[in-house]
């Protein structure tokens, strides 16, 4: 399977920084491609763990106009609360994704979120392209909730 990771480092309480990524609300703002979103039901799975699905809208334009809109099936799961949640993330055609973002505090106010990509399965057609938006939404998220969660 194709992974790979980035590290960031927020000036944010590690509670903080957790509770905001684990409401699917909050991605709003934090994915430039996202211009909607419907978030479902919370529920638990077998073993306990809280799920908190949610669809979503990736537009993607050319020269301002849009071009395609991508709908998007996600669920969060808060497999280690305060310390470790997933994303997984299924798109057509063909393509889930995991999204694991693990939080550890450092020194006294800031959090260490290191995120880990892996492509459960992935189109071959589209394989780069998916690829390559997936390393620029990571970027963009993490970027984009280090600002938001500094400016608090």
């Amino acid at each position: 399977m194709r992974s790979f990771e980035l590290t960031v480092f927020i000036n944010c309480p590690k509670e903080t920084v957790y509770d905001h990524l684990s409401q699917p609300l909050n991605m709003i703002g934090l994915q430039p491609l996202l211009t909607e979103i419907d978030v479902l039901k919370e529920r638990r799975d077998t073993d306990g763990i809280v799920l908190r699905p949610f669809y979503t809208v990736e537009t993607f334009r050319l020269l301002g106009l849009p071009v395609y809109r991508n709908r998007i099936y996600s669920v969060i799961h808060l497999t280690k609360p305060k310390d470790e949640l997933k994303f997984h993330v299924y798109s057509k055609p063909r393509i889930e994704i995991v999204f694991t973002y693990r939080f550890e505090q450092f020194d006294d106010v800031g959090t260490k979120i290191t995120q880990t990509v892996e492509f459960v399965k992935l189109n071959r057609l589209l394989e780069k392209f998916v690829v390559e938006q997936a390393k620029q939404a990571q970027r963009a998220l993490l970027s984009n909730l280090k600002i938001r969660l500094e400016k608090q």
